[in-house]
């Protein structure tokens, strides 16, 4: 400061040094309490959250000259209770039946007989082995993964055995299985027939529908299989539910019929899947997952377009719709039930 004309050039005052409040690393996870303030030389405590556990005596820090709080002498720790019940599932790590495991704790889990680890890839090949026991860990927020079992299912008999079997569990484990051959039941692994000679044809579809193009390049005996085409190479040959009309269904979005690219004559001497109830309806656009919402693709029966009409599930996180003058309330609206929009209940459509 310097003085002159008889005054002083500037009005200068010492506050005190404050360390405002502790970062939220600084303790972590804890609530802080300021019962003197947050400057030099006054203390604050901290408190950790649930389910977070101190670990250490002395839950107060000091506000230091340097304005930062005093190294802390205690810590939270996060800690998870004793792991949950898997459904269907052995818990096999002895000391995961204690409570307070540390974050990153692994317990090992393995099915009971008869259920096996649900696969998350879908396209996985049936002949691989399914696995029998997974681990659950400890996560950061002091929860557990979840994790169960599902029980073990046979794949479906071929369609020539169609009408010609009964199981007393369907396909699941343990499940028995017979057929009629020729007035006598064997209980069989229906994969391989018991039945020889089978012999007999079935009769062309009478009622197949018009838009329907059917080939049987080997006839149409017991055992063989005819192909399906749609006249209008667009569409795709489904099996629609019940007594509904292809237009029925394309008005409704979460209908997804099954798509079928044969018919069998089975054992019965009939065709499966019934070819009356085999309709043409408009197929799918190839420009799923593009990040454009085009309308005719946003079904469940072409997996929502791929994604490309809800902020929540297409790739570049905004909604544009295809061609522009598509409705995002109506035909381009985000319609996937499963994204993340209409699991809250709230529909939200906006161009981002």
């Amino acid at each position: 400061m310097s003085c002159a004309d008889g005054k002083w050039n500037k009005h200068v005052t010492c506050e005190p040094v404050d360390c405002g409040r502790p970062d939220k690393y600084h303790v972590h996870p804890a609530h802080f309490h300021f019962f003197e303030g947050t400057t030099y030389g006054k203390k604050c405590t901290f408190q950790c959250r649930e389910p977070a556990q101190l670990a250490g005596s002395n839950n107060v820090l000091t506000c230091m000259e340097d304005g930062m709080w005093s190294f802390p002498e205690a810590l939270c720790e996060l800690r998870c209770p004793a792991p949950p019940r898997a459904p269907n599932a052995v818990l096999q790590t002895k000391r995961c039946n204690a409570t307070g495991l540390k974050v990153g704790s692994l317990c090992k889990y393995k099915c009971k007989p008869g259920y096996h680890v649900p696969s998350k890839d879908k396209l996985k090949s049936p002949v691989s082995v399914p696995r029998r026991a997974f681990k659950l860990q400890c996560t950061e927020d002091g929860s557990w993964q979840e994790g169960a079992c599902e029980p073990v299912t046979c794949q479906a008999p071929p369609p020539v055995f169609h009408g010609s079997y009964q199981c007393t569990d369907g396909f699941r484990f343990n499940s028995d299985c017979w057929i009629n051959c020729n007035g006598a039941d064997h209980t069989v692994r229906l994969q391989h027939s018991p039945c020889k000679q089978l012999t007999g044809q079935c009769p062309l579809p009478q009622n197949l529908s018009p838009s329907i193009r059917l080939r049987c390049k080997k006839g149409h005996n017991i055992g063989e299989e005819c192909e399906l085409m749609c006249k209008d190479r667009n569409n795709n040959v489904v099996i629609l539910p019940g007594n509904m009309s292809a237009e029925a269904v394309m008005k409704d979005h979460w209908r997804n019929p099954s798509k079928v690219k044969t018919i069998v004559c089975t054992m019965g001497q009939k065709w499966y899947p019934n070819p009356e109830a085999l309709h043409c309806i408009k197929g799918c656009e190839p420009f799923m997952g593009d990040n454009y919402c085009d309308s005719i693709n946003n079904r469940a029966f072409c997996s929502y377009d791929g994604g490309d009409c809800c902020h929540s599930t297409v790739k570049t996180k905004k909604v544009i719709p295809f061609p522009m003058s598509c409705d995002i309330r109506n035909d381009c609206a985000c319609l996937d039930p499963d994204a993340q929009e209409n699991k809250k209940g709230v529909h939200q459509h906006s161009l981002g």
